[in-house]
This record gives C-alpha cells, structure tokens and sequence, in this order.
C-alpha cells in the first residue's frame, strides 16, 4: 500500500541561515562511514574524532545535541562547520520516518522547519533513498 507521501507531491527546500534542525535538542547517529568521512574532512583519525566530539550510545556512536541548550557542535556562524562531510541523519532532515508517519507529523514538523513546503518537489525516489540511508 503506497505511503500518503507517494500519492502527492512535497516540496522541501532548506533555507538560507535557518539551522533550527542544527539547535534542536536530540541525538545524531554516526556510523563507520559518518565517522571516517567527518574524521577525514578534520584531518584527523577516526579514533581522535570519536573521543573529540561522539558518546557511545547503546551501541551506536552519537552526538548529543543540545546538551543544555548547545546547538550541534559543528554549527558555526556560516552553518555546519562539516557539511560536505556530515551525517546521514544530518543530510536526510526532514525526511526521517517519524515525520514522515503522517501527514499531520509532516505539517507539524512543517511549523519548526521552514523549508518544508518550499522549494522544488522532491521525488518519492529521493525520499525513500533518504528513509534507506538513515535507518535509526
């Protein structure tokens, strides 16, 4: 049965000096890769780059974000400090499974995330590479 999303068309683009997804309190996952293409794009190790900025989390490496009001720790005044480099969750935003649910969630979300309802139409393609990107 096709997802309510699959059926019309979103629009999703992200605005210019927005970061709210960057301030939000919460939890980015790092996997294998995540961590070697960030530790890369610092010129560091992936052992260095864990024990600066991750937590073990149940298992999986994370980044707490904020931590009493900390934005993400990679946020610098001209936006993510590792955009060319960063997480999948990071580049999957706002297309995660909770948000998705429902069209209702995807209006909620719409009223802390700008972008949503803005821009070009993203193809059900994209979205459901996004949703098989990140997995947590």
């Amino acid at each position: 049965m096709a997802k309510w999303w699959e059926k019309e068309p979103l629009r999703f683009e992200c605005q210019a000096d927005c970061y709210k997804c960057c301030v939000k309190p919460g939890i980015v996952h790092f996997d294998r890769e995540d961590i070697r293409k960030a530790a890369d794009f610092l010129k560091t190790s992936p052992a260095e780059f864990k024990k600066t900025f991750l937590t073990r989390d149940e298992g999986y490496w994370v980044l707490e974000v904020g931590e009493k009001g900390a934005p993400c720790s990679f946020l610098t005044d001209q936006g993510c400090g590792i955009h060319p480099a960063k997480p999948k969750q990071c580049e999957s935003y706002p297309f995660w499974r909770e948000n998705m649910d429902s069209k209702p969630m995807w209006k909620l979300v719409g009223g802390f995330c700008p972008g949503i309802d803005i821009g070009p139409m993203v193809s059900v393609k994209k979205i459901k590479s996004f949703l098989k990107k990140f997995t947590h």
